[in-house]
């Protein structure tokens, strides 16, 4: 018996335990009852795609536990025509809206055993890229429609009634009829194909083992499929007609991935066939990894060879990785219920760096991993902080579970594990836990007791701090006369929001040493004596997860030998300079220095986080006077990168310096340089030129148009019937700095020139340069439900145009949207839109007018351009 065969087997035996059980008996969870569970859906799709509706019929087998007159199950906006039982009479059928539910009631009692649940229905295909959906484009031939499904974390039901719950796993046999000249994907591979006319054929896929809902896929385009045999397994990458050529790198890259899975779970990856699917513009949540079908946004599995750059090479790889992880990690081992969400997505994230660092060692993508886990630390310093393992009663709940707590605190967290257990017993505990649940459900501490009972550590112990408390550690470091004093407590970036809170303490590994020393381990909880006198790093490699404070006179030893230390403590030192300046425990100052300290040879990424600072403080200074000085004191400071890097891209130089050069210059073209913005718009004028020249020439020229040029960029974008080059094209046009412009790209965004599933990033990309422009212009549109966006989309929205504001009374129209338009239970992520308008305004206040007398006092003479004429 084959390997795929053996797992059927096992698959169809039923995993349950005690996680399962945990997860469903919580007594405020919006759960089924365990009363009826699903064994197997039988699923027959027909979609009209022109008139966006489709009729479905599903055959679900399912497994009665004890006696009763109903069954409750899972819909949304389905219209029941008919529901019957064993071929019996039909049921009376009740539809909750606000849970999401349908209850099929019978005129008899339903014996314990397994029966045959038989639903006919028809619905509504959308447009907002969540659910089942069309997303529409233009080709050479012709306008397209693909039609297709993304359904995390509970939008299964709008597509079939279902047990839709990550728990809740069943095997599923889907068909769906489609046109003659058109592609049908399905998770499985297709076992029959039956012509029903000369234009209609059904597709009928092969059986597919336990799986959870969210992971089911369908999918119906004018696709193209190229593929490969890797391990076993039929490997494809699936994209638009006339796409392929730029499909290539991807399945290379993911054949690579692909074997390197398989020898790092310990699990060969167990379905027949793997296919990645590029959208024809984006989807709600970036990718997705239905399991065997992975339906990716186009800029994440597409690699132009004349038009995609080193940065897009960087971003495929890294999707891929993180997709195909969740195969194993989510798909093959599932979480229990939402609350261990970053079991997958947590595991997923590190997992796309690991991979990364063993088959593109030359990327350092562990170096570049550091500004992912920033991120978690921001999101970890404000009000709207909660644990990694948090509690998820409802689905809308479960939709804002996917933000950087999750992703990136979660990646921070194994990294930070996997460094201080080892690399080798951490991966021995994950082949571990894959072939001990595999197609079942789990809990967080199923993946740690055995990685701890190999090593010998608390390992579940300080998971544990880490997960189930929130918050972020700060060790403040002070000097004694034996040496120095480490103290843990929590960091925020407004200290009065936790100053009442109960003190924390986590159980921290710490590496710390001597700049040219050794540097041991130290599990700190608390407080701790070191007898080691300054210059001492502390968090040496960036492993734990924690600020650190250097007070007195500890941090001149570490500024003095800035240029000495590993780049990743380079970028630590400096993320934590940024953070304690921003939150008034530490002088703003302190950041400019160790910047200033940063030679022009050091590692490209160090340098890219230097640029991202540079940017976001520029972004505070908004049109006030004071942003004229700055710019050019950052000029200056840029100067000597600049003379190293020169002007043009090099044959055969690593891939960062190209990546760093280009957004050089797209910081210079912001800033004013006049010399970077006359050569930028000499490269667009010819349109030729390396293709991450022409990107970042598009770059700084959108970001800095005027009407003729808005109107030249507009019309290649529109006249563009390449989906991917018209987003590269809006998304350089949604920077545009010009008030008057931007506000008609908002207008543009909201119509249908976009490409498809674009227009709430354009958004965001538009609100991080003029907030309350387009908070004003979309605010009062958020209700319209003719707006193509889900619910959770326009939380998102409302909350990231907000955040970036300053603005006097933005605090009070976002609680206003808040208690017109979101439920009490769903606005907590809220909070951080709130933090995030009061630390603008307090940086504008205070931490500026520091920076300004700074420059004042050590900038001299700067230049108004970083490149010689």
């Amino acid at each position: 018996m084959s390997f795929f065969q053996r797992m059927i087997e096992l698959a169809l035996v039923g995993v349950s335990g005690a996680a399962l059980a945990a997860a469903a008996n919580h007594p405020m969870r919006e759960v089924l009852s365990d009363r009826v569970v699903p064994v197997h859906y039988d699923l027959a799709l027909a979609p009209d795609a022109e008139a966006l509706t489709f009729t479905g019929k599903v055959a679900i087998t399912v497994d009665v536990r004890a006696a009763g007159r109903s069954v409750t199950l899972n819909a949304v906006g389905l219209t029941f025509d008919r529901a019957a039982l064993d071929g019996g009479p039909d049921a009376a059928v009740t539809l909750d809206d606000k849970l999401g539910r349908a209850t099929l009631n019978f005129d008899a009692a339903i014996a314990p055993g397994q029966h045959l649940l038989a639903i006919d229905y028809h619905g509504k295909i959308g447009k907002s890229t969540i659910g089942f959906f069309a997303m529409d484009y233009a080709s050479p031939e012709g306008p397209r429609r693909t039609l297709a499904t993304n359904f995390e974390p509970a939008y299964a039901r709008e597509l079939l009634p279902c047990w839709d719950e990550p728990g809740r796993k069943a095997t599923f046999t889907v068909s769906i009829d489609a046109p003659q000249d058109r592609m049908a994907l399905s998770n499985m591979p297709v076992a029959e194909v039956t012509s029903l006319s000369p234009t209609v054929q059904r597709v009928r896929f092969a059986q597919s083992p336990k799986m959870s809902t969210y992971l089911l896929f369908v999918g119906v385009g004018d696709f193209e499929r190229i593929h490969d045999r890797v391990d076993g397994v039929d490997l494809g990458v699936v994209v638009k007609r006339g796409d392929t050529v730029k499909a290539a790198y991807a399945l290379d890259q993911a054949a690579q991935i692909l074997h390197y899975y398989n020898d790092y779970f310990g699990v060969a990856f167990p379905l027949p066939k793997l296919d990645l699917i590029a959208a024809p513009g984006q989807i709600q949540g970036g990718s997705m990894e239905n399991w065997g079908a992975i339906f990716y946004s186009q800029n994440h599995v597409l690699f132009d060879p004349k038009t995609s750059t080193e940065q897009d090479r960087q971003t495929v790889f890294e999707v891929l990785a993180h997709e195909m992880a969740h195969q194993w990690f989510g798909d093959l081992v599932t979480m229990a219920w939402w609350d261990d969400l970053w079991l997958n997505e947590g595991f997923a994230r590190w997992m796309q760096t690991f991979a990364a660092d063993d088959l593109h060692p030359e990327w350092e993508m562990g170096l570049q991993a550091a500004d992912i886990f920033e991120q978690g630390k921001q999101a970890d310093a404000v009000p709207s902080t909660h644990p990694v393992v948090q509690e998820v009663d409802t689905a809308d709940q479960a939709g804002q579970s996917f933000d950087a707590i999750t992703y990136d605190k979660g990646a921070a967290i194994i990294t930070m594990i996997n460094a201080y257990v080892g690399r080798d017993k951490f991966r021995d505990g994950v082949r571990s836990y894959m072939h001990a649940h595999a197609y079942g459900n789990t809990v967080d501490t199923d993946l740690w007791r055995p990685i701890e009972q190999a090593v010998g550590r608390p390992i579940v112990g300080i998971e544990r701090d880490f997960t189930r408390q929130e918050g972020l550690p700060l060790v403040r470091v002070s000097r004694t006369e034996k040496g120095l004093h480490l103290a843990q407590s929590r960091f925020a970036d407004d200290p009065a929001s936790i100053a009442n809170l109960p003190p924390q303490r986590w159980r921290l590994p710490l590496a710390l040493g001597p700049v040219d020393g050794p540097k041991p381990y130290l599990l700190l909880q608390g407080a701790a004596d070191v007898a080691q006198p300054p210059p001492l790093l502390v968090n040496a490699g960036q492993l734990g997860y924690t600020r650190v404070l250097y007070t007195g006179d500890t941090l001149n030893g570490l500024t003095a030998r800035f240029s000495a230390l590993q780049s990743v403590d380079q970028i630590g030192l400096m993320n934590d300079a940024r953070a304690l300046g921003f939150a008034d425990d530490a002088p703003a100052s302190t950041l400019l220095r160790l910047m200033g300290a940063l030679p022009a040879n050091a590692n490209p990424i160090v340098w890219e986080r230097v640029l991202d600072i540079l940017r976001e403080i520029d972004e505070h200074y908004g049109n006030t006077p004071a942003r004229a000085a700055f710019r050019r004191f950052a000029l200056k400071m840029l100067t000597p990168l600049a003379a190293r890097l020169g002007l043009n891209d090099t044959v055969g130089e690593p891939a960062n310096v190209e990546i760093l050069r280009g957004n050089l210059q797209e910081a210079a073209g912001r800033f004013g340089d006049a010399v970077v913005l006359a050569r930028a718009r000499q490269r667009v004028d010819a349109g030729d030129g390396p293709p991450a020249e022409q990107r970042t020439a598009l770059d700084i020229v959108a970001a800095q148009a005027d009407a003729a040029v808005f109107d030249v960029l507009l019309s290649r974008a529109t006249a563009s019937t390449d989906p991917l080059e018209k987003q590269h094209i809006f998304r350089a046009l949604a920077a545009v700095s010009d008030p008057a412009l931007a506000r008609r790209m908002l207008d543009i965004v909201l119509g249908d020139q976009v490409p498809a599933g674009s227009s709430p990033y354009l958004i965001m990309k538009l609100a991080r340069f003029h907030p309350d422009l387009v908070w004003e212009t979309l605010a009062p549109r958020l209700d319209d439900a003719q707006l193509p966006l889900s619910k959770e989309m326009r939380w998102r929205l409302a909350g990231t145009i907000a955040g970036y504001s300053a603005k006097p009374g933005r605090t009070a129209d976002l609680e206003a949207y808040e208690a017109r338009s979101v439920p009490p239970e769903a606005r907590k992520p809220f909070l951080a839109a709130v933090a995030s308008i009061r630390q603008n305004q307090h940086i504008a206040t205070d931490v500026l007018p520091d920076i300004d007398r700074w420059i004042a006092a050590h900038a001299s003479s700067p230049p108004a351009t970083m490149i010689a004429p």
